[in-house]
């Protein structure tokens, strides 16, 4: 059934609740008041109301039910006024009218106020001795003014209602919409049954239905990540023992598998005795801002383009040894050769591609409690730990015969052979920019002999063809 239509129709069975009332109340004033029933009516109001009941439990037709059941509340007046013309049966009649704007429909309301008009008017002369004595003809125009004047009001404020209805259904919509783009669930736990009440989001965000959580109340520990069921306790705990709102982070493992973020909002509530009764909260989900923040931490820390620690991490690791002044310590500097010649032969992204290759060779040749960092460049340093300075060189002749192997590019193979200086503190407590200081000069030293070398057998080349 559509959703208005279903809206009226629990509207037309409470309608008809309202008329079985009615019958009831009057038929039972009528026993107080005469001592007996009226001979006609009551036997026609359970036909008409048997009638109708028939035709709402039917759930068809519900705007035809909702106008037949208006039609029948003035049939119902019309033999309650004519078995028994008295006053207080005609004003009754005259608040049904107001008893219309329950649909909030203005078929409902025009229709009840046309039919109480003609009624009215019926009424008025038929009865006129009984229910309007000493009343002339003409006055009947009260009667039609009060018609038309509450038919007017009623549709008045049904237009006001169904308007504050509409902009409430469009700021929901909006709500739902906005719920729905952030992956929010709102859950409940009942703390007297421990049965937990979610709301359709929590599908959405956990791939769970709502219904498996209302039926399993340990579904929430359940979708907790095992390395953070710590969190999760103390956030249960700051609200169930610290009797407080609570705000946790942590993560949760959905149907699929898929780990996801989520910030956990909580707040107890009270009864009149103090005594704690529910739990309610929001939760959202924050995987898009937990890896926005991860990315920015990370970008803090490492080096763009090669993913290397940068020289704050590098820094960081390096006081981290230092202070357990337990292990030595060494640190090496490297500078590629011919880099730029790399650059300016086959442009950028190749040297890009270069620089994270070398990152790679550097990295896969030191332990994992080593360090590789890139300081910018074509420069990179190297933080070695619990090693002498004869196994510094062995490294730093690893480190050279590999970078020597080349790289392939489009079908040619780039080389950047390096330069390496180092400087090592035995007992693991040196400071980092003076260690970077000296193996700088020592870099510089082992470039300059490189540069002789070169020139040198430049010279013995250019003697042996003269």
């Amino acid at each position: 059934m559509h959703k208005e239509a279903e809206l009226i129709h629990q509207k037309n069975m409470l309608m008809l609740k309202i008329l079985w009332g009615f019958f009831a109340i009057a038929n039972i004033v009528n026993l107080i008041v005469e001592g007996k029933l009226a001979p006609v009516y009551p036997l026609v109001g359970l036909i008409l109301l048997a009638l109708l009941t028939g035709v709402v439990l039917q759930k068809r037709w519900a705007s035809f039910t909702m106008l037949l059941t208006v039609c029948f509340l003035f049939v119902f007046f019309y033999f309650l006024i004519t078995g028994d013309p008295y006053l207080p049966n005609f004003i009754f009649m005259a608040l049904a009218p107001l008893l219309s704007l329950f649909y909030h429909d203005f078929r409902a309301v025009l229709l009840s106020g046309i039919l109480f008009i003609l009624s009215s008017v019926y009424f008025f002369f038929t009865y006129q001795e009984v229910l309007f004595p000493g009343l002339q003809g003409r006055e009947v125009s009260y009667l039609i003014s009060y018609g038309v004047f509450i038919t007017a009001f009623s549709v008045i404020h049904t237009k006001l209602t169904r308007n504050l209805w509409r902009r409430a259904g469009q700021s929901e919509e909006r709500l739902r919409t906005i719920l729905d783009s952030v992956s929010i669930g709102i859950w409940t736990l009942d703390l007297s049954t421990m049965k937990a009440d979610v709301s359709d989001g929590f599908e959405q965000l956990t791939g769970f239905s709502a219904k498996s959580f209302r039926s399993n109340s340990n579904q929430f520990d359940e979708l907790v990540y095992p390395e953070d069921e710590e969190q999760f306790h103390k956030f249960q705990q700051e609200m169930i023992i610290g009797r407080r709102s609570a705000v946790s982070e942590y993560r949760i493992i959905c149907r699929n598998g898929t780990v996801k973020w989520v910030q956990n909002r909580g707040t107890p509530y009270f009864n009149h005795l103090n005594h704690m009764v529910r739990l309610e909260g929001v939760m959202i989900d924050i995987t898009d801002r937990k890896q926005m923040e991860e990315k920015i931490e990370h970008l803090a820390y490492h080096d763009e383009l090669t993913g290397l620690p940068n020289r704050t991490l590098f820094s960081k690791r390096f006081e981290e040894y230092a202070s357990q002044g337990k292990l030595s310590l060494a640190v090496l500097f490297i500078d590629l050769n011919d880099f730029k010649e790399v650059n300016d032969t086959f442009g950028h992204d190749a040297g890009d591609l270069l620089l994270k290759d070398i990152a790679n060779r550097l990295t896969g040749i030191v332990r994992e409690q080593d360090m590789v960092c890139r300081l910018g460049g074509d420069e990179f340093l190297v933080l070695l730990v619990d090693i002498d300075e004869t196994r510094v060189v062995k490294v730093a002749d690893r480190i050279k015969a590999s970078l020597s192997e080349g790289y392939l590019y489009q079908g040619y193979r780039l080389t950047a052979g390096a330069s390496i200086g180092f400087s090592v503190a035995p007992s693991g407590t040196g400071d980092l920019e003076e260690m970077i200081r000296q193996a700088d000069e020592a870099m510089y030293g082992a470039k300059k002999s490189r540069v002789r070398q070169y020139l040198s057998q430049q010279e013995g080349v250019a003697s042996h063809e003269a």
